[in-house]
Order: structure tokens, then C-alpha cells, then sequence
């Protein structure tokens, strides 16, 4: 008799052990997988999951990075040197919170350091003008970002011939000075009519040496552009 009535309270006992043994399942709560801080290079691009989330909102402090929803993630895009923080809200209030520091990038941490033909941060990967094939480049006097006649404006021109993808940098200078230039304007497309110009913050010529030019274009919504330019 005493064994069956203390068989109900050992079961019970076990089954409560057994539960409290179980690891807690912190997928029920509301988080994005990348933590409080996040990492990136200037042009990079992340995806940050938000778990738990349902429908929830973003919401950003500056345009140093740009983030955009895309289901359950969060489709991050450095564009400037800086700190950005992303703020996630759920339905619930929930919140989190991820600072997103964009560092240079390896090239332009050696910007100054070669004199190879290049433009930065235009694609994915540096472009060096010599090695890339179908590749146009040009230099227009007096010419603007959108081929009008313009005293004073020098446009340099990059263009695959293929696909009709270009970049196209103008500023108030023959870019044969050192100094920093106002009015400079990128225009770039993609081959299907569609063209985004962008109104550089600066445009600085950091390096003048053996018939070339170290030139960086900054702008607001978009990674600065570096170019080593040939004179012409």
C-alpha cells in the first residue's frame, strides 16, 4: 500500500525534473540574429534575420546605412563611413536595437598607395580600367555629367559597351589640382534608360602625381566614388 501511493508523487517528481532540464527556447522571442553591433565595409551588403518577429517595422538614425524589409530580414546596405542604429519594432512594442559601424573598405585604405587606372565603389568590386575588357573610357572638356556643353566642366566617362552600364563624374576642374571642388554631379545607369544622378557633397582631387589624379566623389546616399584618373 505505501509503495502505490507514493508511485503517483515520484512520477510527478520526475516529469517536473525532466522540464526544468529542457533548454529555454529563446525563438519565442522577439530578436534580430546579428546581436546589438554589426560590422560592414563601405558598399557591403548583410542580411539580418528577425526572429520571432511577425510584422514589425525599421526604423534608422542617419543614411550612413540603408536598411530595407525583405520578409523575415532586413537587407542592410553600408553606404557611408560611420555609425548608423537600427532600430526593430515588433507588433507587441517589442524592441531591438543594432549599431552598424561601416569601416573603409581594403581599397580605400590603400587609396593613395597605387597609380593603377581604377574606380571604386562604382560595382561590386574595384574596376581597374587596363584589365577590363569592353570598358570605355572617356574625358570631355567643357561637357557635363549629361553631355551638354558646360564651360569649365570636366566629365570623365566610364562605359560598358555591351550592356550600356556607366558611371559618368563632372566637376569645375581640369582635376590637375590638389583641393576640394563644389558642384561636382555622378550620373550612373544601367543600360535600360534608367539614370540616378547624385549632387556630390565634394568632389576632392587628394593626389596629383605622374600624369594622374587620386579623386574621391562624396555624396550623401551613396558610397564615395574613388577615381585614379589619366590626364588629359
Amino acid at each position: 500500500m505505501i509503495r502505490n501511493n507514493i508511485a503517483p508523487y515520484v512520477l510527478m517528481m520526475l516529469t517536473m525534473l525532466f522540464a526544468a532540464c529542457q533548454p529555454e527556447n529563446t525563438y519565442d522571442k522577439f530578436a534580430i540574429d546579428c546581436g546589438s553591433e554589426l560590422t560592414l565595409r563601405e558598399n557591403a551588403t548583410e542580411l539580418i534575420e528577425v526572429i520571432a518577429g511577425g510584422n514589425y517595422m525599421i526604423e534608422t538614425n542617419n543614411s550612413n546605412a540603408i536598411c530595407t524589409q525583405d520578409g523575415n530580414y532586413i537587407r542592410v546596405k553600408a553606404i557611408k563611413l560611420g555609425t548608423c542604429i537600427l532600430t526593430v519594432t515588433a507588433e507587441s512594442g517589442e524592441q531591438a536595437t543594432c549599431t552598424i559601424t561601416i569601416e573603409k573598405s581594403p581599397a580605400q585604405k590603400d587609396f593613395q598607395v597605387f597609380s593603377d587606372l581604377r574606380v571604386e565603389n562604382w560595382k561590386d568590386e574595384t574596376i581597374y580600367v587596363e584589365k577590363t575588357d569592353g570598358l570605355q573610357v572617356t574625358c570631355e572638356k567643357d561637357t557635363d555629367v549629361a553631355g551638354y556643353y558646360s564651360p569649365g566642366i570636366t566629365t570623365y566617362g566610364y562605359c560598358f559597351v555591351e550592356s550600356g552600364h556607366f558611371c559618368r563624374l563632372s566637376a569645375p576642374t581640369n582635376f590637375a589640382v590638389k583641393g576640394d571642388y563644389e558642384g561636382g554631379v555622378v550620373a550612373i545607369g544601367d543600360g535600360n534608360n534608367d539614370t540616378r544622378y547624385y549632387i556630390c557633397d565634394a568632389v576632392s582631387v587628394v593626389k596629383v602625381s605622374n600624369g594622374k589624379s587620386w579623386v574621391v566623389a562624396s555624396m550623401a546616399m551613396h558610397a564615395d566614388l574613388r577615381f585614379v584618373v589619366e590626364l588629359y
